[in-house]
């Protein structure tokens, strides 16, 4: 009897659909769990990574709206040393027309008329002098506020950016969660060329405002439509141009006008400075907040289960969820433009935009750099080639194409 029982146990096949579906189930949900943790870590990475984007970003947007105040600075200093300039020319005309005057009186036939000129316009050189030396006096003034202007937008928009990028990435709710904080480098801008950090531009030359505001006005004049002859309009041209030369030297001089900026020419090194280098660059940096502890710790539960392990349960694997929770990113902010360098801080066209992220060639050892170089062209150190290669893809030295 127990011998035909243990045959009918095992020849018994009732319930084996059940064991099958009860594994099943396990496996499904053991891969629901993965599902769910995975979907929050794609989540969570993608909203840190937005984070990092819009930190970048807001912080090379202040460099942008940086550089177009320069511009608007310097159009500002030219406006008013044009303002200067011409009153200037105007009273170099009048005192070259009346020493022809003064020549003519000697003669005997135009000594009459030339008399009476002069008496008519002595009154009025004296009266354009007069309001010459009052709006020198203004302009004296208004450029030494201006030089001042140009310093402190230099030095103060690069902490201007740092705030508003961590305000982009901490302080806004389509961010937080999971960002906690984050910052962006350059703290205080870029490196200068005669020391210190700020926005990348330098001081020009002393003449550039007159002599933009002198060629202006002449080629304004030169190119203007009119029913006079055109021969006639380049003859004026060319008078107003040379009075405008010769009121430069009445006008800008070192305690008249101050000297309007331009965007750096060499670093301290000597070597150039072009769109797309280290000086017009951001890279933000987001720290967010510890998986585990906010709204995705279902997530990672899940997973820890799915894997076998207990809710408190770690693993190598899952101590590097600490890398997830960093966020890089880079923008620059850039000419939008074709123009000559000289032409960068004249024209309102800064723009920023995101960039791939890259590490700066200069955070990378000198060591490394002089080690690559002496391995070009050696098939010996194949291997410290491909590292080199690694670190030039990964160096920021490259030539934008604009």
């Amino acid at each position: 009897m127990r011998h035909l029982n243990r045959a009918r146990l095992l020849d018994d096949t009732r319930g084996a659909m059940m064991l099958m579906s009860l594994f099943m189930a396990l496996l499904l949900i053991g891969a629901l769990y993965y599902i769910l943790g995975v979907g929050d870590a794609v989540v969570y990475r993608r909203i840190m990574q937005d984070g990092a984007d819009a930190g970048a970003y807001a912080a090379s947007v202040m460099g942008a709206k940086g550089m177009n105040l320069h511009v608007l600075l310097n159009v500002v200093m030219a406006v008013t040393a044009g303002i200067l300039l011409v009153i200037r020319s105007v009273e170099v005309l009048l005192e070259i027309t009346l020493g022809i005057l003064y020549g003519l009186v000697a003669t005997v036939l135009l000594a009459a008329k030339a008399s009476a000129l002069i008496a008519a316009l002595s009154p009025v050189e004296s009266t354009v002098e007069r309001v010459g030396d009052a709006v020198e006096q203004f302009v004296r003034t208004a450029h030494h506020a201006l030089n001042a202007a140009h310093k402190v937008v230099q030095h103060t928009y690069p902490l201007l950016a740092e705030a508003r990028a961590v305000d982009a990435m901490a302080f806004q709710a389509a961010y937080d969660p999971p960002v906690s904080g984050g910052f962006v480098v350059p703290l205080l801008g870029s490196r200068l060329p005669g020391g210190g950090r700020g926005l990348p531009v330098e001081e020009d030359e002393l003449g550039v405002v007159c002599d933009r505001v002198a060629d202006g006005l002449s080629n304004r004049l030169r190119n203007v439509r009119s029913r006079v002859p055109r021969w006639l309009l380049r003859f004026l041209g060319g008078v107003v141009g040379q009075a405008l030369r010769l009121g430069k030297r009445r006008t800008c001089a070192d305690d008249v006008v101050e000297s309007p900026r331009r965007v750096i020419e060499t670093r301290g090194d000597e070597t150039p400075v072009w769109l797309g280098h280290e000086e017009f660059q951001y890279r933000a940096y987001a720290i967010g907040h510890d998986p585990h502890r906010s709204h995705w710790r279902n997530g990672e539960r899940g997973v820890r289960i799915a894997q076998g392990g207990g809710t408190d349960g770690r693993s190598s694997i899952h101590e590097a969820h600490v890398v997830g929770r960093l966020a890089f990113a880079q923008a620059e902010y850039y000419f939008d433009g074709t123009e000559h360098k000289a032409e960068w801080l004249w024209k309102q066209r800064w723009r920023a935009r995101l960039r791939r992220f890259r590490i700066s060639r200069s955070w990378i050892p000198s060591g490394i750099l002089s080690a690559c170089s002496a391995a070009r062209g050696r098939g010996s150190l194949e291997g410290l080639s491909g590292i080199c290669d690694v670190a030039r893809d990964f160096s920021i030295n490259a030539v934008s194409a604009h």
